[in-house]
């Protein structure tokens, strides 16, 4: 757990560093940009015994739980904790926020959610329950939705700092070649393209980062099983993404642990499944986490899936992955006329 103490230093150079010098000016009707750190749920209660208490263990067991498919145990949310008292206008501007009040008046637990109420992007999630035990009893039912608020704010947070960047060759790529529209920043550089097949890095010093997009026509809902899915990214993988070792390739893996697939909202295409898991390099010693989305292209009637991949060896990787999931949830398809 955080202290307000370390939260106040980190936004304070925060502020400093990314508003005071990068910011545009603000008009008298418009929102500042959001700040906070990658990932970090702002938790305000009305007291530390709260934090220390059951409400603390409860908002750390879903919201501090443990994202699933990295290689090294990091949790969804960083939390951080303040108490109302220290709420000042300066962290209202955190793009993450839990408000937590316990109100004896209150007839059962509500919860209300706010977008872009001081700030923008921004996310405010009050919870309002008239004792502790129906805030720790109620709180599991509604976590997943606070959850994908969050993760909402965070995908918005990132695409408006990749977005002024996105005009590039790579976009005009992927443009040409799948029918869709997508925001990838700088740095990254189409690496190989083939009939249906694109792979897409990022190269620095510190870690790597792809996307690899591929299509073939769509037949019949078959294709979104998890089976049909691994099967035809391996196929693609195989033939297309090979290591820095003799008969090496990058491939999906189930060692590790068993990749998820899920259908997932709020994406452009209609339906989209989402999967995540581990991949590694055969023949030779790489790997990491990956993140793929499967929908339909409806100009051409052809299945897509778009895999985000992340290396960096004995380092964390869940912000890394989180970038490329926004990437991929940028997706815009051509409509047929």
């Amino acid at each position: 757990m955080k202290s307000v103490q370390i939260i106040i230093g980190l936004m304070a150079i925060s502020i400093f560093f990314g508003l005071q010098s990068c910011e545009p000016k603000v008009g008298k009707n418009d929102k500042v940009r959001s700040i906070g750190n990658t990932s970090e749920v702002l938790v305000v209660m009305q007291n530390n015994q709260q934090k220390d208490g059951k409400i603390g263990l409860v908002i750390e067991e879903f919201l501090g739980k443990e994202q699933y498919g990295l290689l090294q145990a990091e949790p969804i949310f960083d939390i951080a904790y303040i108490t109302v008292k220290n709420f000042s206008s300066m962290f209202k501007k955190h793009r993450n926020i839990l408000i937590i009040n316990i109100d004896k008046e209150s007839i059962g637990t509500n919860v209300e959610s706010f977008k872009n109420r001081w700030s923008k992007p921004q996310r405010v999630i009050v919870i309002t329950a008239p004792s502790t035990a129906y805030f720790v009893n109620d709180f599991p039912q509604y976590s997943e939705s606070i959850i994908d608020n969050f993760n909402v704010a965070e995908r918005q947070r990132i695409l408006s700092i990749f977005r002024p960047s996105s005009k590039n060759k790579v976009l005009k790529s992927v443009r040409d070649n799948f029918k869709f529209n997508i925001t990838i920043p700088q740095g990254f550089y189409v690496a190989k393209t083939e009939n249906g097949f694109m792979w897409i890095r990022k190269e620095v010093t510190e870690y790597s980062q792809g996307i690899i997009i591929f299509s073939e026509p769509y037949l019949d809902k078959k294709q979104f099983s998890k089976e049909s899915i691994v099967s035809r990214t391996n196929r693609y993988l195989k033939q297309y993404v090979p290591g820095d070792s003799p008969g090496a390739y990058m491939s999906l893996t189930d060692e590790y642990l068993v990749p998820t697939w899920n259908q997932v909202e709020g994406m452009d295409p209609a339906y989209a499944i989402e999967m995540r898991g581990v991949w590694n390099v055969v023949n030779d010693f790489m790997g990491g986490p990956y993140v793929c989305y499967t929908f339909v292209e409806p100009l051409n009637n052809n299945i897509i899936t778009i895999m985000g991949y992340v290396y960096q060896p004995n380092k964390k990787k869940r912000n890394l992955l989180r970038q490329l999931e926004a990437i991929i949830y940028s997706v815009k398809l051509k409509k047929p006329q």
